[in-house]
């Protein structure tokens, strides 16, 4: 006789054994932006130290509690790429519970959750960020409906705090939700004060110790440049011109929620709600209010950033799915499984393991600027080195200071007072106000080379590289150029 702990055990088992295996197809593909987050972790979690590089503190980890939670494991397990592994293993969990649950509470189909985490688990864009926080906050999102739909508006506070520290801009999605769900609505005060009393902590920290309330991510990338004549809105129309096959399985789920959201919508107009609509159309409308904020501040379109939008479409759509009895299920299952299968060749046609993710935007593949980076402390042990515009890797596996605005405050201090003169009354003081304590006289620290991106050349010397350019048909080469002084 089977008991009911094993039987309980056995869903989240199985969701982190595929963790494990999705983990293993992608480690050797972390992105450059997951670098990043892994040296602050690591200069956390060995250090006790918040900044990119080890001798200058930094704000510019978008996510503090994937820093958190990443220089915590690192603490244990000693190893940057172990650490993405078990926060991400454990985030894959953890949202397989609560959705179970929230399956369980909106009476939908024990088939719920292994639909939900299998597309998150194997859409190429999510795969793509390993190492950030969209799993993270996946799960997250997860928690904020299961706890929502079952009106507790304390822990969906609770959740809810934990949202914005792992993204400040989830905030949007989170007020979204709160919105739509009436167990949290009409407990909206509460709710609230349990999130700022979660957030309000380490902003206050952030902002006494750190200089800025906010990181300096969020005011550094709105309205940064376009990208071949594309922003945010048409972002997913940049990734389908250059890798269709891997854009088209990553964004389908995405349109597949909209358009539960839009029948959803309709259905009002004739009858109320039960359940499990309430809470499609709440995650529904959180991704797209969050798409639309995006989009309004002219954000340039990393690919991460679309990631709430279809975390919050693969939950909508499978909440309608799994809702659906007997004929009228037939045809979403087989979408479902459909996209499944097609999402699953696009990730294991791209190689085993990877050697670069399916979707990125980096100058160079992981591997190149592994290399480059240990090249660097061998050559010129303890110099400083301007990055060539992307820094975490090469930071990451030289351990050495290579600074851009991301590492050095000095840096950042230009990139303020450019946003404050171009800026309106309001913005303005925003931004003022976020660095009231931000020690506006620090320069930027000098530097003794500069990593300069050649495109078109291979390296024909030493201390140059190839670097394989996402957006090139040709590879290009990277060239440490010393400075005059040096």
């Amino acid at each position: 006789m089977v008991r009911p702990a094993a039987t309980g055990l056995a869903l989240p088992a199985a969701a982190a054994v595929a963790a494990i295996a999705a983990f293993l197809l992608v480690h050797d593909a972390l992105i450059d932006d997951a670098h990043i987050t892994m040296s602050y972790g690591r200069n956390l979690g060995l250090h006790l130290h918040w900044g990119l590089i080890p001798d200058e503190v930094a704000n510019s980890a978008t996510s503090p509690l994937n820093v958190l939670l990443l220089g915590a494991i690192t603490a244990v397990v000693r190893d940057g790429v172990v650490a993405v592994g078990v926060l991400f293993v454990a985030s894959i969990v953890v949202a397989t519970v609560w959705l179970r649950t929230l399956a369980r509470q909106l009476e939908l189909s024990r088939w719920f959750p292994v639909l939900a985490v299998g597309l998150l688990l194997v859409n190429p864009l999510m795969l793509s960020t390993v190492g950030l926080e969209p799993y993270l906050c996946a799960a997250l999102v997860a928690g904020l409906l299961r706890y929502g739909t079952a009106d507790r508006p304390v822990a969906f506070g609770l959740v809810g705090g934990l949202a914005v520290l792992a993204r400040p801009d989830l905030g949007v999605l989170v007020a979204g939700i709160a919105l739509v769900l009436p167990g949290v609505r009409r407990r909206l005060l509460r709710t609230a004060a349990v999130a700022l009393a979660v957030v309000l902590p380490w902003c206050v920290f952030s902002w006494f110790a750190l200089g800025s309330a906010v990181p300096d991510t969020l005011v550094i990338k709105a309205g940064s440049a376009r990208w071949g004549g594309h922003e945010f809105w048409t972002g997913p129309l940049l990734y389908y011109g250059y890798m269709p096959r891997a854009a088209l399985m990553a964004f389908l789920p995405a349109l597949a929620g909209v358009l539960v959201l839009l029948v959803v919508l309709v259905s009002r107009v004739r009858a109320r709600w039960v359940p499990w609509q309430h809470a499609a159309a709440a995650v529904g409308l959180g991704g797209i209010a969050h798409y639309g904020v995006y989009g309004l501040l002219h954000t340039s379109p990393y690919h991460w950033y679309f990631t709430p939008l279809i975390i919050c479409g693969i939950l909508s759509a499978a909440i309608a799915v799994a809702a659906l009895r007997g004929w009228r299920a037939m045809a979403p299952v087989i979408f479902g499984v459909l996209l499944v299968g097609g999402s699953l060749a696009v990730d294991l046609g791209h190689g085993l393991p990877w050697k670069r993710a399916v979707i990125e935007t980096n100058w160079a593949s992981a591997a190149q600027y592994e290399r480059i980076g240990k090249d660097i402390a061998a050559a010129m042990p303890g110099a400083t080195i301007e990055s060539p515009g992307e820094i975490g890797t090469i930071a990451y596996y030289c351990e050495c200071p290579i600074v851009d605005q991301f590492s050095d405050r000095g840096r950042v201090i230009a990139v303020l007072n450019e946003k404050e003169k171009n800026a309106g009354w309001l913005v303005r003081f925003l931004i003022r106000l976020n660095y009231a304590n931000l020690d506006r006289s620090e320069r930027p620290r000098p530097v003794d080379a500069r990593l300069v991106y050649q495109s078109a050349l291979l390296p024909d010397g030493p201390l140059q590289w190839e670097a394989r350019h996402w957006a090139e048909p040709v590879p290009g080469r990277l060239v440490l150029e010393r400075t005059p002084n040096s």
